[in-house]
């Protein structure tokens, strides 16, 4: 197909596009019109049931309920809508009616052909219908919504009407296709200018090119189109122009670059000579004269072989045949190899032998021969250098290697959240670290007086388990202490083997504390005396991660144990017995089995403040929470509650077990006897109260509850004794009667 039928084809597929597009527009529009009425109608018919369902507070009934009510609203929405609204209920009775037609009250509604009020009565479906009566001159389109009670019962239906909003929506579609036809046209008009101007501008330039074309090939160097537009066939003709004006200048440049080219071959370093197809030496240049050690007028003329001692890259002579210049003459092929060239002076100069073949009917091969000593000697250093940079490369690996198991090493650490989940890891890491070698990692007590083995590996155990501070060098001076075969330095206390073994302890230091010691021995330290020098920097790193993350583990001990205990009795705090005991609850839930709690009070404790002195109040404070202790199992859980109040959580116990040990603690308080600065504390006594899950409740706050309940009640009936939980209902009864009896 022509350019020109493409273009013209183009264009008016643009212009039906055009057409197609504004067509399926219209349409779309014209399905679209009646839809957005009936949603808008729909939307404001759901408005108005749901303002006749709804039922105000300081209203007795809805407004669906009273007529003249209702009868007034719909007055009300017509004259401020000017359209039909109807009202009618579960039997399609007219509730309401618009001003003129208040005469169809308590009539039938049966203006809907198909039944849709009745149908949207019974399934709640909004439905759209044309008003079919005589009593109307044109048709009226409604929308039936049902009318639902707060239970979501239909006992209505609101009818409104949407012929206004169907005509609106109409004439803004007529208006749209109005403006839509007159695009389209336009559209169309301006693409068959476009294609008249278009064509007209294409034909001439394209009739001025192809004389410049036709031209320039029968050799008219100095044709020109000569178009001076600036469309795209100006800049095309342009372009020609300026192609046919360095055709001419590159025609007179022919000439120069011949004799360019020849100096060139005179001046290039390779060496260059033409053998023709009898193999005879045509030229040869500088170079080549050079590379050969003899003088131009000796080479040129002579059989290639009498001037040209080719030899392998061992400087033995080539079989038969075998050289790249006879099998180039033989083959016309290229070939190239790198051979030793043997001068007249005896000597061998490595040489790239290439052999190209020359277009020429009678055959022959232009060589170059390439002075490769120098490369050879350069290439025999980088050789050593990269032999260097082999071995170097290979220790940065090995080094960036243990970098990244350090790395790990310390996420792992620093997500250990006990001591044991440390020196589990560094069991199972440190021989990745250390291949060969045995070791282990010493921690500090915390009474400082005792160095305890935390983690081993390896087969060779050099070191005892435990042992004074005193016993290693590397404590005393707080750095690392190396010894073995051949040194003259100590060998700490702690170590088991006197003999031929090496070993080192490296203190672990972090903010300002020394931690302990990692251990390493080396068995055969003596056929290895760099056996530390080439772990020396991993062993560094591997040190100072452990030492802090070590120091973190203790520092967020102690944190926690702040943070969960009371500073002055040692007792858990009120928070931990909340977290521990909700857990330990949801536990023996699951288990089926009791769990009881205690609160207890030291009576009269402000009064005793205030007699002793708050010292003695924190005497009598320990020794409660000692005897607490004492009488507690390992499952139970102590904990000051607040002020001088205390709480005993005890797993696995019934309400009856907790109430005999109840007792069983007021007993052993009551029998302290305490003296403060020289002066008798006298009895100390306390008020408890029992509660048990799952008697007294099934949640944590229901049975703290039940419990302080039983521990006031135990103030109110004159302190000193044990009262165990009752009921909400029983509680509450009784406590009103210990606030009379108190008041």
């Amino acid at each position: 197909m022509r350019i020109k039928t493409q273009i013209i084809a183009t264009l008016l597929s643009a212009a039906a596009l055009i057409g197609l597009v504004g067509g399926i527009a219209i349409v779309s529009q014209m399905s679209l019109t009646r839809s957005s009425a009936l949603a808008e109608a729909t939307s404001v018919a759901r408005q108005l049931a749901a303002a006749i369902a709804f039922k105000a507070t300081d209203t007795p009934r809805p407004l669906f309920e009273r007529p003249e009510a209702l009868r007034e609203f719909v007055t009300s929405q017509h004259s401020g809508s000017k359209r039909d609204l109807v009202v009618v209920d579960r039997g399609k009775i007219i509730l309401a009616d618009v001003p003129g037609e208040e005469q169809n009250i308590g009539t039938a509604f049966d203006h809907d052909g198909g039944n849709e009020v009745g149908r949207t009565l019974d399934d709640g479906e909004p439905r759209d219908f044309v008003e079919s009566s005589a009593d109307v001159s044109e048709a009226i389109n409604l929308v039936a919504v049902p009318i639902k009670d707060a239970p979501g019962k239909i006992v209505g239906a609101v009818l409104f009407e949407y012929t206004p909003l169907l005509r609106a929506a109409q004439q803004r579609t007529n208006n749209m296709l109005w403006l839509v036809g007159l695009s389209t046209a336009a559209a169309v008009l301006i693409s068959a200018i476009s294609a008249f101007l278009l064509l007209r501008g294409f034909g001439a330039g394209l009739s001025g090119l192809n004389r410049g074309i036709e031209s320039l090939a029968r050799g008219d160097a100095g044709a020109r189109i000569g178009r001076t537009s600036n469309d795209e066939f100006g800049l095309l003709a342009q372009g020609f122009d300026r192609m046919a004006s360095e055709l001419e200048a590159s025609r007179g440049q022919l000439v120069e670059q011949k004799a360019y080219i020849e100096d060139i071959v005179r001046t290039v370093a390779e060496g260059i000579a033409v053998i023709d197809g009898r193999g005879r030496m045509v030229s040869v240049n500088p170079a080549a004269a050079d590379i050969i050690g003899l003088r131009n007028d000796k080479i040129e003329g002579q059989d290639w072989p009498s001037v040209l001692d080719i030899r392998g890259l061992s400087g033995n002579r080539l079989a038969q045949g075998a050289s790249p210049i006879e099998l180039a003459l033989t083959t016309g092929r290229r070939h190239q190899a790198e051979v030793r060239l043997a001068k007249p002076d005896g000597s061998y100069l490595p040489v790239i032998a290439s052999c190209n073949p020359l277009n020429r009917s009678d055959g022959g091969i232009v060589l170059t021969l390439s002075d490769i000593g120098e490369l050879r000697s350069a290439e025999r250093a980088v050789s050593d250098r990269a032999e260097e940079l082999s071995t170097l490369n290979r220790e940065l690996k090995e080094t960036s290697q243990a970098t990244t198991r350090l790395v790990k090493l310390g996420e792992l650490l620093q997500a250990c959240v006990t001591f044991q989940e440390a020196f589990s890891v560094v069991g199972s890491a440190m021989p990745d670290f250390f291949g060969g070698l045995s070791g282990t990692v010493h921690l500090t007590s915390a009474s400082r007086n005792l160095v305890e083995e935390m983690a081993h590996w390896g087969a060779v155990r050099s070191s005892v388990g435990q042992f004074a501070p005193e016993d290693c060098w590397a404590l005393r001076r707080g750095q690392e202490h190396v010894a073995g075969p051949g040194m003259l330095t100590p060998r700490c206390n702690h170590i088991t083997e006197n003999g031929g073994r090496g070993y080192v302890c490296m203190p672990l230091a972090a903010q300002g504390e020394t931690l302990g010691i990692v251990h390493l021995c080396e068995p055969d330290a003596a056929d290895k005396p760099d056996w530390l020098a080439e772990r020396h920097q991993i062993l560094r790193g591997v040190v100072d991660t452990l030492a802090l993350a070590l120091a973190n583990l203790r520092l967020r001990e102690t944190l926690r144990q702040q943070s969960i205990r009371d500073p002055n009795t040692g007792l858990y705090n009120r928070r931990y017995l909340e977290e521990t005991s909700s857990r330990e609850l949801r536990r023996m839930e699951r288990a089926e089995q009791p769990l009881a709690m205690i609160m207890l009070d030291v009576d009269h404790f402000k009064q005793f403040n205030d007699t002793f002195g708050h010292e003695a109040g924190d005497l009598v404070l320990k020794q409660v929470a000692a005897t607490l202790l004492d009488h507690a199992r390992e499952s139970d859980v102590v904990s000051r509650y607040g002020g001088e109040e205390f709480a005993l959580m005890m797993p696995g116990t019934s309400l009856a077990d907790g109430a005999e040990r109840a007792e069983a603690l007021r007993k052993a308080i009551k029998q302290l006897h305490l003296a403060h600065r020289g002066r008798t504390l006298g009895t100390i006594t306390a008020s408890f109260g029992v509660a048990a899950f799952p008697e007294l409740g099934a949640s944590w706050a229901e049975i703290v509850n039940a419990a302080d309940r039983a521990l006031y009640q135990a103030k109110a009936d004159g302190r000193d004794r044990v009262v165990v939980g009752l009921g909400k209902a029983h509680a509450d009864r009784h406590q009103a009667k210990a606030s009379k009896t108190l008041a």
